[in-house]
């Protein structure tokens, strides 16, 4: 019997926690990530690992993150958008955020934050 090792995981199509639910497709060159219901201090994680799964091994040359059906977000979203920011930055990878929330608009823009993403 032969044992065969995969040197990266392939990261999961969706995970879910709680009330919060990321699933990965891909269009083109870019690996998206849609992401639903409230990003807190309970939910954050879940983002978080996803996308450093998302990103390891031979990462996108784009990671877009789907914000759309973002419910409720906190200074812990702000600080897991800033870590995927960063993750996706040291992997050469340009992030996009797409179609925000009213919610995640208004934080934000509240914390003086917006123009430091590429929103579309």
């Amino acid at each position: 019997m032969s044992v065969h090792q995969v040197p990266h995981p392939a990261p999961p199509l969706a995970a879910d926690q709680s009330l919060l639910s990321v699933a990965l497709t891909t269009e083109g060159p870019a690996s998206v990530v849609e992401v639903r219901g409230p990003l807190d201090m309970d939910t954050v994680d879940l983002l978080v690992d996803f996308t450093t799964t998302v990103l390891s091994g031979v990462p996108p040359p784009v990671l877009v993150l789907d914000l759309s059906g973002v419910s409720f977000f906190s200074a812990a979203g702000i600080t897991a958008l800033l870590t995927v920011r960063k993750q996706a930055a040291t992997r050469g990878c340009a992030l996009v955020v797409r179609r925000p929330s009213r919610i995640t608009v208004t934080v934000l823009s509240l914390v003086g934050l917006s123009d430091e993403f590429i929103i579309e």
